[in-house]
């Protein structure tokens, strides 16, 4: 058990932090789903100095950018939402929202609802 209570588990030799993104990996390559990357980084904020102390940057990982049908979408699988999501997500948005589409999705059924697949 890991944080959220999330399972891990490796999948063609490929490890992922909870099993609905597994299932999500294997959705996606048994769809020709392309997979550009998986965990691509974004830098919401970049690191600053206040009061002479080195503030950390602000990053959101997501657990997929994947192509399909012509569009890159960045996905993550949440079966669960936290606090600092919830924030990032905004940040994310504030910052992203004209270049990539964010797809959070909890299950296969609500990838494929907003991904338009069927």
């Amino acid at each position: 058990m890991e944080k959220y209570r999330a399972k891990k588990n490796e999948i063609d030799w490929v490890k992922f932090s909870s099993l609905l993104e597994g299932r999500f990996y294997k959705y996606f390559r048994d769809n020709s789903i392309e997979i550009i990357e998986l965990q691509p980084r974004y830098e919401l904020q970049s690191w600053f100095r206040y009061q002479g102390k080195a503030i950390r940057k602000i990053e959101y990982v997501a657990d997929f950018l994947i192509r399909y049908e012509w569009n890159i979408f960045v996905v993550d699988a949440k079966w669960m939402s936290v606090p600092v999501f919830a924030i990032k997500y905004k940040l994310w948005l504030r910052k992203f929202w004209s270049e990539n589409i964010l797809i959070i999705a909890k299950s296969i059924k609500d990838l494929e609802k907003q991904l338009k697949i069927n």
